[in-house]
């Protein structure tokens, strides 16, 4: 059942990121501005993620245990950022389920990357032939996205 839980978690957070990114892409066109867009989408996120830990909503956080943190750990607030500005920059251009493709289809190769070596700290999951195949089918699904785009744009 945890695995069921988890699932369902993870699929509602893939949902959630497709309307974050609509609503950055949004953002931008008004404020006509992709930093000032992911600028505003961070301070949301901060806000809320330190009023829950006021709250004490997912109990004690250990923030003393910050210096026992590798360096490199902290370059997910940098990556975020850089991935909420592309997005924020290419979606008007792409389109939302072309953008979320490629950004699934990059993720999931850079997983498999760090699976097959550990890197990270992340236990070893080696590269599999269906883990290969996934990947293959992803790419196929954003060059259809794409072809079918193009295709639209020029029968118009």
């Amino acid at each position: 059942m945890d695995t069921l839980i988890a699932l369902i978690g993870a699929s509602s957070g893939g949902s959630f990121l497709a309307i974050g990114a609509a609503a950055n892409a949004r953002l931008r066109i008004t404020l006509k501005s992709a930093i000032a867009a992911a600028t505003i989408n961070f301070m949301v996120g901060s806000l809320t993620l330190t009023l829950l830990i006021l709250l004490g909503i997912f109990g004690t956080q250990h923030l003393d245990r910050l210096t026992q943190v590798p360096w490199w750990a902290f370059l997910s607030g940098l990556l975020g950022a850089v991935y909420v500005t592309l997005n924020t920059i290419i979606i008007p251009k792409l389109g939302l389920t072309t953008t979320a493709l490629a950004v699934v289809c990059s993720q999931m190769i850079g997983s498999l990357l760090i699976d097959q070596w550990g890197w990270l700290g992340v236990t070893p999951h080696p590269i599999s032939p269906s883990r290969i195949v996934a990947i293959a089918l992803l790419l196929i699904a954003v060059a259809l996205t794409q072809f079918d785009r193009d295709h639209r744009r020029n029968t118009l």
